[in-house]
């Protein structure tokens, strides 16, 4: 029998009908495989218990924050081994620390550093099925509860299957697999079977949401074999995840987008060999992601520099940004909001001159503008104005054949 490490999401538990449909699947799934289960809170519970901490203080500590959301992965696993021990399955609900998860001390946003994992282990041998609290852990110094942070459940279960060295990881979700686009959005977007490790980091890292980018990242550096599934449909194959190699290939495989972006630009900055480095390394001393940066022929004796950063950090990019406007001598900071990063990722795909031909001509000719562009290996991407957004990708999405055709 294979030993396979199966993750099932809030959506995919959020009521006790779905919780018993996912019960009944796993008692027919044991009679074939070994399992063990990782857990996520149920529904919206986790922002829920997040609520409830903000109503009583607009600043929670970070430990009693980590205690109170991980009841959220409590309650799951307990009631689906009690599902389960309904179906005649023997069933054993474990927290993170029980399982030997063992993180570094952040409260809110831990790494893990090593699973010990022996219960586990005796658990599996004993022919029960472990079903585990993702999200969790306990620090390795402290011994404290300690959360990993959203989507930390698909980590737990990457994690547990290096661990064990399972023989998969199998990660359900609402959505039938990884998709060419957002099936929510673009309902006509195809499910792709296979994938390589290096494209499942880019569309993690860069708006495919059905995978948390640290799980990702975790599952390539150890070569972790995994499959996204449809928990609506479970019993069906969706998209394995492995070390593929596309020989000489370039091809788009799918459209990924990320909203809510924010580009400041800093007018008429003085000339100076060192003046984009300084402006660089003040926004990457205190945190801040640059997704792109530019700066403009001189004009003179001055240029304009261009930024783009996330929402979460336009705050940030914005005091940064008018201290060093302050300080050069510069005109103005100015702040254009509602800007989307539309990539496309697949082998090669930001190193053929025929892709970037092609799709540049599409986005002419909707009559998109571009604020800017960026290329990688895997990745061409294109930043543009928010109303822009789903005409582009859908567009895109035809130009490349990653639509179901209609019949």
């Amino acid at each position: 029998m294979a030993l396979i490490v199966t993750k099932f999401g809030g959506r995919s538990l959020a009521t006790v009908r779905q919780l018993k449909r996912v019960a009944s699947y796993l008692a027919d799934r044991a009679r074939e495989d070994k399992l063990v289960v990782v857990v996520s809170a149920m529904g919206t519970k986790t922002d829920e218990l997040n609520a409830l901490a903000r109503s009583v203080t607009t600043k929670p500590k970070g430990r009693e924050l980590d205690m109170l959301l991980t009841a959220g992965e409590r309650i799951t696993m307990s009631l689906l081994a009690m599902a389960l021990a309904e179906r005649g399955v023997k069933a054993r609900s474990f927290t993170g620390s029980q399982v030997g998860i063992h993180t570094d001390e952040s409260h809110n946003e831990a790494r893990i550093l090593f699973v010990k994992g022996h219960r586990l282990r005796e658990t599996i041998d004993a022919g029960e099925i472990p079903i585990v609290a993702g999200f969790q852990g306990v620090s390795a110094e402290g011994k404290e509860v300690t959360t990993l942070g959203r989507g930390g459940s698909d980590t737990t279960a990457v994690a547990l299957t290096k661990f064990l060295g399972a023989d998969s990881c199998e990660l359900y979700k609402t959505v039938k697999g990884l998709c060419t686009a957002d099936p929510h959005l673009f309902p006509k977007a195809t499910c792709l079977e296979r994938i390589s490790y290096e494209e499942l980091v880019e569309l993690s890292d860069y708006g495919a949401r059905v995978l948390h980018p640290r799980a990702a990242a975790l599952a390539m550096r150890y070569k972790v074999p995994l499959e996204v599934r449809s928990s609506l449909a479970p019993e069906k194959r969706g998209t394995k995840v492995g070390d593929f190699k596309e020989l000489e290939d370039r091809f788009v495989r799918a459209v990924t987008q990320q909203k809510g972006l924010v580009r400041f630009t800093v007018k008429d900055v003085p000339k100076n060999p060192t003046v984009m480095t300084q402006a660089v390394a003040r926004l990457a001393d205190v945190g801040v992601h640059i997704l792109s940066y530019s700066h403009g022929h001189p004009q003179a004796e001055a240029f304009d520099l261009a930024f783009i950063v996330s929402k979460e950090d336009a705050t940030l990019t914005e005091k940064i940004l008018n201290a060093f406007r302050k300080e050069t001598g510069a005109a103005r900071l100015s702040v254009m909001k509602q800007i989307s990063e539309v990539s496309l990722v697949g082998p090669g795909a930001g190193q053929d001159a025929h892709i970037t031909r092609r799709a540049f001509e599409v986005l002419r000719a909707e009559n998109v503008h571009i604020e800017a562009f960026a290329t990688s290996q895997l990745k061409l991407t294109f930043f543009l104005r928010a109303r822009s957004l789903k005409r582009a990708i859908a567009r895109l999405l035809e130009e490349f054949n990653l639509m179901v055709r209609s019949k």
